[in-house]
């Protein structure tokens, strides 16, 4: 369910919602670039919770999401610009939260959860940099 709402959040938004300047030549790389991230995290989540032999722990799930989401809201600023739509970076942070907590529901201890979550935040950060990076979407200048 999740992925297939952020199918639709992905095609709903634009680069102007993120402050960037768009690229009409490249819009269809740079969505399929946000959809293969976001399905390879999923499918990285879902293994997760298929072999690994710990029971589902909900409260895990909400401590990893909570810590990715205050985190991600506390430096967002600092990584967007002011001409962004803030509808399309919430809906960004609550993707990114949501797949740490995927990626944390059969960790044991909820505290341990967050501070995972915490390492996995940076990790979809950088893993989605260098996806947009080798697509050509974004460029270092």
């Amino acid at each position: 369910m999740t992925w297939c709402v952020y199918i639709a959040f992905a095609l709903l938004t634009d680069w102007k919602d993120y402050g960037l300047v768009a690229q009409p030549e490249g819009y269809l790389r740079w969505t399929i670039t946000r959809l293969s991230t976001v399905s390879i995290w999923l499918f990285v989540a879902a293994l997760v919770l298929r072999y690994r032999k710990h029971p589902v722990n909900w409260r895990s799930f909400s401590y990893s999401f909570l810590a990715t989401g205050v985190i991600a809201i506390v430096i967002s600023p600092s990584l967007v610009s002011g001409s962004v739509n803030d509808a399309a970076v919430a809906g960004t942070i609550v993707f990114y939260a949501l797949v740490s907590g995927f990626l944390c529901v059969t960790v044991r201890k909820p505290k341990m959860a967050a501070v995972l979550g915490l390492f996995i935040l940076a990790a979809q950060f950088f893993f989605d940099a260098i996806a947009h990076i080798f697509s050509g979407v974004f460029r270092f200048h």
